[in-house]
């Protein structure tokens, strides 16, 4: 800190205020005579690139504008949700499919390959991981989440944030976003006000990050475009500073979304993009992108030599930037590491990534015709996903950019110009002849750009190549039967008329995962509707009336909401967007090489009128009210249960509990909870069970959930073999914001329930708290810990 004042000190106000800017470049350097006071922050985009040449591009910016600055170069960022976002780099499932795995232990190991990746490409801050707690499956983001529940997503998010920062000398900051209450917005719309209420945006929204804040040390934060409680998060002193600040005890550096202060401007709370930044620097922001236009010269410069803002409120953001950089190894040279480029392309790296894509899968229905047999018989392979290799890649990736910005409507701003001030302008262009998919508003895919794909991914393969691999002595037949969306029926009979000849169907459904005019879900992307898009139900049906056994394989960024083929279709997978392996994982866990563990992270409603639907509600709500004697809620005209619920997911064997032990039943708020029970696979197949913990609250003095998601622990079990679980939570995990506003463990009686999923637990007992407590929130407990014997 000593060696960051000194630095500061040094600093002219020109310099200072350069360090809360950002540059943008298009597959080039940053122009160092356009930074004569030095940079924060920098991001080039890799169009055209080799990763070789954007290293070496990020090299030789961060050297030259580091000598307008005191020595002080910027942090280049990159985008790593499901992998580096650059070309080569290995890509593991989405988001919703890490939080599918219910294996944090994993998720940090792949994130540990990402930092590897990232650090080789000379990269020092990564923009994941997005810790928002989804509750609303119209939302087209929910495939950047880990699902539903603030304790699971702090589970995934913590372990992931461990594995990506690494260590000293090579250390990427971490950036959580969206700080907050992102995933639960008016009409499920992409920056649309947050309809929680405080107590819940403090209790729920921002636990993940104060987990991965306290248990992690994540060094940096993102806003989100949203709003709560009448305030844009990006202006909100209140959000920025008495509750990241003051209440969690952040004390990283906040970097804004890409263009979130004009936001201030287009919902009338700042008169212009002047006062606009004054209100984000006076809230708490630190670094503006991805240019600076509220954080321009001419506007903070005015404004502190006209009194309007002090120049200590700008030291206090430099503070921040530069403390992070020196962490990161950027105020001093030779302390900044740089990896070979051996960790592309390995068998560690497309190991890791097969066995996320693995765990990920979820089965959720199973009439027996699963796992598969290979023998000789015919299998017909219908849906648009089977032979289509972009459709393996979801949202955040090279192959979701690549597709932007070769096909469609946004593909022009491969060949615009790289003054990165046209970018916004560029991103809105729609080219108005471009085809779409008939009776629909969703482009039709490019051919260009699923080559340029396929090319940028020579060692993917589709999910229909590699079920011909696993089963050679099957006759194999492939017809796409409809897209993604639209309403072209013209081969349907063709599809119905082969899988009546054939022993087997494999159908593949979903939607299309990315940015642009051709996706059907990302971001911006939202639905009213969360049933599958154009007539792809309709052509499911039409292929199960054959009589021929259909196993529907599900990929998108939301859980399938189809009743009738989950009352009708054999078995059913949610395959997610697998990534680079993603083919060879279904085919494992088809054909039985692979026993599949993956459980939902979010629940699964059987229509759009029962959103928000989540396990986390309040006693009373939900489905949950038929617990209560006193509610009349329901649906006249549908159920009140969910299709599916969180937690849930089938394997090929059996598994039972037994044996509950709480092993200090009365506990103080300061101490900790001891649970632990056995578990045997009474199954005929090696597997893994999820064994999931939950507490419910039996008495309390504020409105609490019904039951809360504790944790869990992925075990593996040979056949016959038994193991025990010993689980052990902190009191204080429990601790609510109570009427006065303060965080407090209440005295009283709690249970514990102990199950396979949410709505499986056969194993329950009480423990109680014996005293109320006010608490320390950002030294709580957040998730119970695990040991297997």
């Amino acid at each position: 800190m000593n060696r960051v004042k000194e630095i500061i000190k040094k600093m002219t106000l020109e310099q200072k205020i350069a360090q809360l800017q950002c540059m943008l470049s298009l597959g080039s350097s940053i122009d160092s005579s356009a930074c004569p006071h030095g940079l924060g922050e920098g991001a080039i985009m890799p169009v055209g690139m080799t990763k070789e040449e954007l290293a070496q591009t990020i090299e030789d910016s961060r050297a030259a504008i580091a000598k307008n600055a005191e020595g002080v170069s910027p942090a280049f960022h990159v985008e790593t949700l499901t992998g580096v976002s650059i070309a080569e780099a290995t890509v593991f499932p989405s988001a919703i499919g890490l939080g599918a795995t219910f294996n944090p232990k994993l998720v940090g190991e792949v994130a540990a390959v990402i930092h590897d990746q990232a650090v080789a490409a000379g990269f020092h801050q990564a923009l994941a991981p997005v810790l928002d707690v989804c509750r609303d499956q119209r939302w087209g983001r929910i495939g950047e989440t880990y699902g539903e529940d603030p304790t699971l997503c702090a589970l995934i998010g913590t372990s992931y944030v461990k594995g990506l920062q690494g260590g000293e000398g090579e250390m990427i900051a971490a950036t959580g976003k969206h700080f907050l209450g992102y995933g639960l917005s008016a009409g499920g719309l992409n920056m649309a006000t947050c309809m929680a209420s405080m107590s819940e945006i403090r209790e729920v929204y921002a636990k993940p990050f104060q987990a991965a804040m306290t248990e992690a040390g994540m060094i940096s934060v993102m806003n989100s475009y949203g709003t709560i409680d009448g305030e844009m998060v990006i202006g909100s002193e209140k959000i920025l500073t008495e509750l990241l600040r003051n209440e969690m005890e952040f004390e990283g550096t906040v970097i804004s979304d890409y263009a979130s202060i004009e936001h201030l401007v287009d919902h009338r709370l700042a008169a212009d993009m002047r006062e606009a930044g004054q209100q984000a620097l006076q809230a708490g922001l630190d670094i503006e992108c991805p240019i600076p236009i509220g954080y321009s010269f001419e506007h903070l410069i005015s404004a502190v030599k006209n009194g309007e803002i002090s120049e200590e409120l700008i030291d206090r953001s430099v503070l921040r930037i530069l403390e992070k950089k020196r962490k990161l190894g950027l105020l001093e040279k030779g302390k900044r590491n740089r990896k070979s480029f051996s960790c592309y392309n390995t068998e560690e790296s497309w190991s890791k990534s097969l066995q996320a894509a693995r765990e990920s899968i979820v089965l959720l229905k199973n009439d027996g015709i699963l796992p598969l047999q290979k023998i000789k018989q015919k299998i017909a392979v219908i849906g648009p996903h089977a032979d289509n290799i972009r459709l393996v890649f979801g949202g955040y990736t090279f192959a979701a950019g690549t597709d932007m910005m070769i096909g469609g409507s946004l593909a022009d701003q491969a060949g615009m110009d790289t003054n990165v001030n046209d970018l916004a302008e560029a991103t809105m262009k729609v080219k108005k002849d471009v085809p779409m998919y008939p009776q629909s508003s969703v482009e039709c895919d490019n051919a260009a750009a699923i080559e340029a794909v396929a090319a940028a991914y020579p060692y993917t393969k589709t999910i229909l190549s590699c079920i011909c691999e696993k089963n050679p002595e099957a006759e194999v037949t492939y017809l796409r039967g409809c897209d993604v969306a639209g309403k072209d029926r013209s081969q349907f009979e063709a599809a119905s008329q082969l899988a009546k000849t054939s022993d087997i169907v494999i159908m593949t459904v979903g939607g299309k995962y990315g940015w642009g005019g051709s996706c059907t879900i990302g971001e911006g992307i939202d639905s009213d509707d969360i049933g599958l898009t154009g007539v792809q139900e309709e052509l499911a049906l039409n292929l199960i009336e054959t009589g021929t056994p259909v196993i529907v394989v599900h990929m998108d960024a939301r859980p399938l909401s189809s009743p009738a083929i989950v009352e009708k279709a054999s078995a059913i997978l949610e395959n997610w967007f697998p990534g680079t392996t993603g083919g060879k994982a279904l085919s494992d866990v088809l054909f039985g090489d692979y026993n599949p563990a993956g459980r939902l992270s979010v629940t699964v409603p059987r229509n759009v009128g029962q959103i928000p639907i989540y396990n986390g509600q309040y006693t009373g709500n939900s489905y949950y009210s038929k617990e209560c004697s006193t509610c009349s809620c329901r649906y006249v005209d549908s159920e009140m249960e969910p299709l599916f619920y969180f937690g849930q997911g089938l394997s090929y064997s059996n598994f039972t509990y037994s044996d509950l032990q709480v092993l200090n039943q009365e506990v103080s708020a300061e101490e900790t909870v001891f649970v632990s029970c056995k578990v045997k696979n009474t199954g005929t197949m090696d597997g893994e069970e999820v064994v999931q913990l939950y507490v419910s609250d039996l008495q309390a003095s504020k409105l609490r959930p019904y039951q809360e998601f504790a944790g869990c622990a992925r075990i593996v079990l040979k056949v016959g073999e038994e193991k025990t679980v010993f689980f052990s939570m902190r009191a204080d995990q429990f601790a609510f914001v109570g009427k006065d506003g303060n965080w407090i463990v209440e005295a009283g009686d709690m249970m514990v329930k102990v199950g396979g999923s949410s709505v499986d637990l056969p194993l329950q007992k009480t423990f109680r708290i014996t005293d109320t407590t006010v608490i320390r929130p950002a030294k709580r407990g957040f998730y119970a810990n695990y040991e297997i014997k």
